[in-house]
C-alpha cells in the first residue's frame, strides 16, 4: 500500500490528481481516517498505461470522461453501464443474471432497462448542486459536480442496496455498505458518506447514534420553519395513525440551528421504492390517472388496503396543507433478496406542511389555498379521492389547533400573528375533513 504522496511520485502527477483518480475508480484505495492508502498494484497498472502528450484532443477528452461500472444490488450484478461525467449521460451494456434486481425506475417491468429512465434514476440519487453543503463537499473531494460526489461513495446510501462497482475492482457488498460498515460524517470527509447519495434541496446529513442511523435535516430559510413543521406533523400523525405508518421526527439543534431528526425506516434487508419508480415500472405516463395506476400496481403486488393507506396520506397532507408530497417522498418497501414482502412505506418528509412558504399577508386572508400533490392540483379534488374514512375519528383531533400554537410559538422567528393565523387555518382544514367524514358516516355529524 502506498500513501497519496508516494503514488503521486510514481505516477508523476500531483497528490490532487491522485485523489481524483481514486474518486473516479481508476485507483484502488482504502480510507484510514483522513488519509488514503492506495493499492500498489493499481498504481503500477496506471503507470503502464500510455500517456497522452500535449493537450488532449476533443475525442480524447471525451474518452477520459467515460467511466465504466456495474450496477449492483447487494452482490447481484444487474447490468454494466458507462457514465459520461461530462455530458451526464449513460449507456447500458451487458445485462447480467441479476436483472431481476434492477431498480424499478430503470425501465418498464419485463423489458430491458432503458438508458433514459436509468439516467433519470441516477439524477434523483445525488444531491442538487445548490444544496447548502454541496460546494464545501466538492472542494474537499476535489471534484466539480455532485454526481462525482455520489460516484465517489459508489452510489451507496441508506435507502436501498444499490451501488456502482467500478470496472475491474473487486469489491463485496458486505465490505462496503453503510448499514453494516458505518461511514464518515460529511464534516470529516466527503468520499465515504451516504450524504452524497441522499437527494433533496435542504441541508442533510446522516448520523449514527447507538447503532441507529438518523437523518438530520435543516431548513430553507432564516426562520427555520421546516424542523418545527416536521415535529407538528409527527404529533398530528401520532393522533390519527398507528405506529409504523409514519416516521417520527424530533427537534434537535446542530451548529446553532434548529433541525429535524428521524430514524431510517430501511434495513440491510429492505429497500425503499419511491412512487416515481413505480410510475416508470408500471408505465404510468403523463396524462394518465396516476392515483389509479399507482393503486393498481400496489394491488398487483398483494399490498392490502392500499387505498386506505393513500386516504391516510391525502387526509394528513390536507390537514397540514402540505404542498410537497411529490413522487419521490412516498412509496413502498420491499424485501431485497427475495423481491417480495411489499408494503406501504411509512409517511415521511412533511416539512413543507403547516404553511412553510406562506407569508403573513397570505395567512391573514380568510382562506389559504395551496397547490396539492401528488395526484391533483386542487386540495378539494385530491380530498375527494378518499374512498375510506372508517379509520378517521374527529375526536382524535380535538384541540390540535392549540398544539399548533404551542409548537410554532417555540420558534422565536415567527411572529405571534403568524402563529395564530396558522392555527386558524389548520382548524379550518380539520373542519373540512370532519364534514367529509360526516357525509360518509352520519355518526360524526356535528364534529
Amino acid at each position: 500500500m502506498l500513501t497519496t504522496a508516494q503514488a503521486a511520485e510514481r505516477l508523476g502527477v500531483s497528490s490532487r490528481r491522485v485523489l481524483a483518480l481514486i474518486e473516479a475508480g481508476d485507483l484502488t484505495a482504502e480510507r484510514f481516517g483522513r488519509s488514503w492508502m492506495i493499492d500498489e498494484r493499481s498504481v503500477e497498472e496506471r503507470a503502464r498505461m500510455p500517456r497522452i502528450s500535449g493537450r488532449p484532443k476533443m475525442g480524447q477528452k471525451r474518452l477520459m470522461s467515460l467511466k465504466s461500472y456495474t450496477l449492483m444490488n447487494r452482490n447481484h450484478a444487474v447490468f454494466d453501464f458507462v457514465y459520461d461525467d461530462e455530458r451526464k449521460r449513460v449507456s447500458i451494456g451487458t445485462v447480467h443474471e441479476g436483472a431481476a434486481w434492477a431498480p424499478l425506475g430503470a425501465g418498464m417491468e419485463g423489458r430491458r432497462p432503458n438508458a433514459d429512465d436509468f439516467a433519470t434514476w441516477l439524477r434523483r440519487r445525488y444531491m442538487p448542486p445548490l444544496r447548502p453543503e454541496a460546494a464545501r463537499l466538492m472542494r474537499a473531494a476535489c471534484v466539480s459536480s455532485t454526481d462525482a460526489l455520489m460516484f465517489g461513495s459508489l452510489g451507496l446510501n441508506l435507502s436501498d442496496q444499490y451501488w456502482f462497482k467500478p470496472e475491474g475492482v473487486n469489491l463485496d457488498w458486505y465490505e462496503v455498505n453503510f448499514f453494516e460498515n458505518g461511514y464518515e460524517r460529511a464534516t470529516e470527509g466527503p468520499l465515504r458518506t451516504p450524504d452524497s447519495s441522499t437527494p433533496g434541496a435542504l441541508e442533510k446529513r446522516w448520523e449514527r447514534v447507538r447503532g441507529t442511523d438518523f437523518l438530520i435535516k435543516g431548513s430553507s430559510g432564516s426562520d427555520e420553519r421546516e424542523p418545527y413543521n416536521e415535529l407538528l406533523a409527527t404529533r398530528l400523525m401520532k393522533r390519527l395513525l398507528s405506529e409504523g405508518e409514519y416516521v417520527p421526527y424530533r427537534l434537535v439543534e446542530r451548529d446553532g440551528h434548529a433541525c429535524s431528526s428521524c430514524p431510517t425506516f430501511v434495513t440491510p434487508e429492505t429497500e425503499f421504492v419511491p412512487a416515481a419508480d413505480v410510475a416508470v415500472c408500471a408505465g404510468i405516463s403523463e396524462g394518465r390517472d396516476f392515483y389509479r395506476g399507482y393503486a393498481a400496481f400496489c394491488e398487483s403486488k398483494g399490498i392490502p388496503d392500499v387505498r386506505t393507506s393513500l386516504a391516510k396520506m391525502i387526509v394528513c397532507d390536507h390537514l397540514m396543507a402540505n404542498f410537497d408530497r411529490h413522487r419521490c417522498n412516498f412509496g413502498l418497501v420491499r424485501t431485497v433478496e427475495s423481491l417480495d414482502g411489499w408494503r406501504v412505506a411509512p409517511l415521511f418528509d412533511n416539512g413543507a406542511g403547516f404553511f412553510s412558504r406562506a407569508s403573513l399577508p397570505e395567512l391573514e386572508q380568510a382562506r389559504f389555498t395551496w397547490t396539492a400533490n401528488p395526484f391533483d392540483e386542487y386540495p378539494s379534488q385530491q380530498l375527494a379521492r378518499v374512498e375510506d374514512l372508517s379509520w378517521y375519528d374527529p375526536i382524535l383531533l380535538a384541540n390540535f389547533a392549540d398544539e399548533v400554537r404551542e409548537v410554532l410559538s417555540t420558534n422565536s422567528a415567527l411572529p405571534a400573528a403568524f402563529v395564530e393565523h396558522a392555527a386558524r387555518h389548520v382548524q379550518r382544514n380539520i373542519d373540512t375533513v370532519n364534514d367529509l367524514a360526516a357525509e360518509r358516516n352520519p355518526v360524526w355529524a356535528g364534529f
